[in-house]
């Protein structure tokens, strides 16, 4: 797989949700924005710059070997991260990725804890790598999606009309009842507390008076 799948897996997840999606290639220019000369830094190859809805980020495949060519990789994305924040608004900024499309693992290489270093690493911007199983393509970047801002999780939920929201309140009168009060008293008090714009003198002597002890 390549990181070019990824971006178009990413657009469609966006489109599913209503979401404006865009390839932004001054993302990944060698260029400060505002600057005519090129960054000296090494920058990363084949890297996509887009935008879906308000977040900003950059595309990029890693050949997933050792932990210290994960860190070499890293080190590239954050020089082209650095620029592409000179082309983001400053609302933007906090909500930049780094998408990592593992390329080529080394069946010899521990991909969970190179991966592992890459998420870990919270320098610059979060970071997520995408493992593609060819087997299983679809079901693998799903598990991927699902761990991004692009996760829907309200599509799998199954709907209920009866459930019961106001547990908390039914919780509050069985202590109140529990811990001496009769149950109408008790169903007084919480509706003394519920009402809004009252100072504590007020919502005092009335918590008082509810339970008869001043007439």
């Amino acid at each position: 797989m390549t990181a070019e799948e990824l971006r178009d897996r990413l657009f469609a997840s966006a489109e599913r949700m209503g979401w404006p999606h865009e390839e932004v290639p001054s993302f990944v220019s060698p260029q400060f924005r505002g600057r005519p000369d090129a960054s000296t830094a090494p920058l990363p190859q084949e890297a996509f710059g887009i935008r879906l809805g308000a977040y900003p980020a950059i595309v990029a495949p890693v050949t997933l070997g050792t932990s210290a060519e994960m860190q070499e990789a890293l080190k590239l994305l954050h020089s082209q991260m650095v620029i592409a924040r000179s082309y983001m608004t400053r609302t933007e900024l906090i909500n930049a990725h780094i998408f990592i499309c593992a390329v080529n693992p080394s069946p010899k290489a521990d991909w969970r804890s190179v991966i592992d270093i890459a998420e870990r690493d919270e320098a610059v911007c979060r970071k997520l790598v995408w493992l593609p199983d060819a087997k299983k393509l679809h079901t693998s970047y799903e598990a991927f999606r699902d761990r991004t801002f692009l996760a829907a999780p309200w599509e799998l939920a199954v709907e209920r009309r009866d459930a019961a929201l106001d547990r908390v309140q039914g919780l509050a009168a069985k202590l109140l009842v529990e811990a001496g009060l009769d149950e109408e008293t008790a169903s007084k008090w919480i509706d003394i507390v519920n009402q809004p714009d009252q100072d504590e003198d007020t919502m005092v002597e009335r918590l008082v008076r509810a339970r008869g002890d001043l007439q």
